[in-house]
């Protein structure tokens, strides 16, 4: 089910997204157009980015929460977007999910549904978005190519891609997509038993890619030499 269908009516509180700018330009249409939902200067829209969400983050967001809504619509939006979010802040967000006011609505938007608690993920409705989170058919081009050549040229392209990261010419989440795509090569063409030191070596790469300050290059690296 596609993201517009799945919310053609707000009748849950906590919804739950993977994915980046694009499911976030998505959610702000739907939300808009659908819903007749203010987005620009609306008191009761709180939409926040976060590169790590922390409890004080929590904290403010539950201050937030407690103000009644002021428009007409009744309704108050919280939009939170985060690269990765800390235990303490999940288990602040827990206790909202589970006892939240009438009128409010979460929608939590992350690059991978690993950094979550289950007990967090169990108290969401977790939204298709159209596979938008998934590697397109020419990264997984990329990653063909990347995964053939030698461990030296590998490092070459690592090198590229978090000087263009540095820059901001691309993100963390560029690289996160890239690990994807290279794990959907390895899957495909060596299987679970063939790929598994490079299966491990992606799932290592990935899950410290959502700490507070990972090293981007460092865990990339890793993967090149473990392919």
């Amino acid at each position: 089910m596609s993201l517009i269908d799945s919310l053609k009516s707000l009748t849950h509180h906590a919804y739950l997204l993977i994915g980046s700018g694009i499911v976030h330009a998505d959610l702000l249409s739907i939300l808009g157009k659908k819903h007749k939902i203010q987005i620009q200067g609306n008191a009761d829209f709180f939409d926040r980015a976060y590169e790590n969400m922390t409890i004080d983050d929590a904290r403010e967001l539950k201050i937030a929460h407690s103000m009644r809504p002021v428009g007409s619509l009744g309704k108050k939006i919280f939009i939170l977007r985060a690269n990765n979010i800390g235990h303490e802040a999940q288990n602040a967000l827990l206790k909202l999910f589970e006892e939240p006011a009438e009128y409010a609505h979460f929608f939590l938007i992350v690059p991978s549904a690993h950094i979550l608690l289950s007990t967090v993920k169990s108290r969401m409705l977790i939204l298709e978005n159209d596979d938008r989170g998934l590697p397109s058919d020419e990264l997984i081009e990329e990653a063909k190519t990347f995964i053939r050549l030698s461990p030296a040229k590998r490092l070459e392209i690592v090198k590229k891609l978090t000087e263009e990261i540095s820059k901001d010419k691309k993100t963390k989440q560029d690289a996160i997509i890239f690990l994807n795509a290279i794990q959907c090569v390895v899957y495909a063409d060596y299987g679970v038993k063939k790929g598994k030191m490079a299966l491990e070596a992606i799932e290592h790469a990935r899950m410290y890619m959502n700490d507070r300050a990972p090293s981007v290059k460092m865990l990339l690296e890793y993967v090149a030499l473990n392919l």
